[in-house]
């Protein structure tokens, strides 16, 4: 669901769905390198045990100073976070993010100094959801976290703005959910946050009632020390209780974010409306992704190119066919050399009860690339992973790997260091003897060509 460019390849993530990952946890967490054209240079699908794990929409990749890759998402059964971490071709390490609460979601990284941030949110044991800001090593060791957020509001925080220094800029939105009368009478306000290198409070400020929803992806800088942001407008549907839509928006703020323009991009709102990333270009001006719908059942991705100004330079608008059987969400921008744009999503058949992941590349003129084109990513890797069976999970004695890839299994510990290795052979069910190994968890791990499959175990 989002992709980035790191000056030679193109890298996206997002989750894989298979009825044979351990103990049925069905999401593993892919993560894919592929050419200019989107042919796929190089694939990691990882499954972790009774916790599946599924990165957010959109803005779940980052491409440190460091060299390094960061994925982020939740661990769904277990309602963590997790930080995966990639080098070249190498997932060095999957972090858990420890959390005081009910559960948790990290939804961006940057890089801060030599440490990284993270910001999301966590609901409390109150079942109330603050913001969260977390400061890490580069390899996802916390040195210090802070919760931000108001007595019985919802709050969340999205990727953070480094203005100098010691000031951090945290967007992200504030909601009230009202104990009693219609959801419609509820409000939502954008709401940014400045804090110091400690993270500690220095200012903050709130958008009017209800007419921002918060900012949906990140605030960006103009020259003329403006700021610009996407977000939504909460329309209540006339007639119904409890419904609303969303008419999705940009809006640009002085320094001290009074309202200088806003411009509505989608004709008809609808609660299918999405906004979700919104990146700068080489050329000056911005483009943002998501999906634009006419109806709540369909969906249209949609890139828009525009100006500083807000004023439109093009707009591709994708329907997917069945009109009212698919729906398409584009979740990440990648800006190539020359002014191409390739954005990530997500392509999900209602009909034929499918997912894929989809990779839409258009040039710098906002028109399909023939190059490219429409691409279903991840088709050749559901065929080869859907037969892959590893069990039992947990176990004491043996693992049975069935449908193995590759010439070669590895099992390896939590360090990286592989502390059994075995050909495989051409039958349909290979069975490794881990008995002589001590407790804990261990990776097995299996390449074929470009693609390397992992499997989290426990020994007991």
């Amino acid at each position: 669901m989002d992709i980035v460019w790191d000056g030679e390849k193109l890298i996206t993530t997002g989750q894989f769905l298979t009825a044979t990952a351990p103990d049925n946890a069905l999401n593993g967490l892919l993560y894919m390198e592929l050419d200019t054209n989107g042919n796929t240079l190089f694939t990691d699908i990882y499954f972790h045990p009774n916790d599946a794990l599924a990165p957010q929409v959109g803005n779940s990749i980052y491409r440190s100073s460091h060299g390094l890759t960061y994925t982020t998402g939740q661990i769904l059964y277990s309602t963590s976070s997790y930080l995966s971490i990639y080098g070249e071709q190498e997932r060095i390490a999957t972090v858990e993010i420890p959390f005081d609460g009910l559960q948790s979601w990290i939804f961006h990284c940057i890089d801060w100094h030599e440490n990284i941030l993270l910001t999301g949110q966590i609901q409390n044991h109150q079942y109330r959801n603050e913001g969260m800001l977390i400061n890490a090593s580069p390899t996802g060791h916390e040195i210090w976290r802070k919760y931000y957020g108001s007595p019985g509001l919802d709050c969340g925080i999205g990727e953070p703005y480094i203005a100098d220094a010691n000031t951090i800029i945290l967007p992200g939105f504030k909601q009230y959910w009202p104990n009693i009368g219609p959801i419609a009478n509820n409000w939502l306000k954008t709401w940014i946050v400045a804090v110091d290198s400690l993270g500690h409070k220095k200012w903050e400020w709130e958008s009017p009632v209800n007419i921002e929803s918060g900012v949906n992806t990140r605030l960006l800088k103009l020259s003329n020390g403006n700021w610009l942001y996407t977000t939504f407008e909460f329309i209540p549907m006339p007639g119904q209780i409890d419904d609303f839509a969303k008419s999705p928006k940009i809006v640009c703020r002085d320094s001290n974010f009074n309202l200088v323009w806003e411009r509505y991009i989608a004709s008809h709102p609808t609660s299918a409306n999405y906004v979700i990333d919104l990146s700068e270009t080489s050329d000056g001006n911005y483009i943002l992704a998501g999906r634009i719908s006419t109806d709540e059942w369909g969906g249209g991705c949609i890139l828009h190119k525009f100006t500083p100004s807000g004023d439109s330079i093009w707009t591709y608008l994708d329907h997917c066919d069945p009109f009212f059987g698919c729906q398409h969400f584009l979740g990440g921008i990648a800006e190539l050399p020359g002014g191409s744009i390739v954005a990530a999503g997500l392509y999900e058949n209602l009909v034929e009860d499918k997912s894929h992941g989809l990779l839409i590349k258009v040039d710098k003129n906002g028109c399909i690339d023939t190059l490219c084109g429409n691409f279903i990513i991840g088709t050749r890797e559901a065929e080869i992973v859907s037969k892959i069976k590893v069990f039992p999970n947990p176990t004491s004695d043996f693992i049975k790997i069935g449908y193995p890839i590759g010439d070669r299994i590895e099992v390896v510990d939590l360090n990286g260091k592989v502390v059994q290795s075995m050909h495989t052979n051409q039958s349909t069910e290979q069975e490794i003897n881990i008995q002589h190994l001590p407790k804990g968890v261990y990776i097995v791990r299996m390449q074929e060509k470009a693609l390397r499959v992992s499997y989290k175990i426990i020994k007991y």
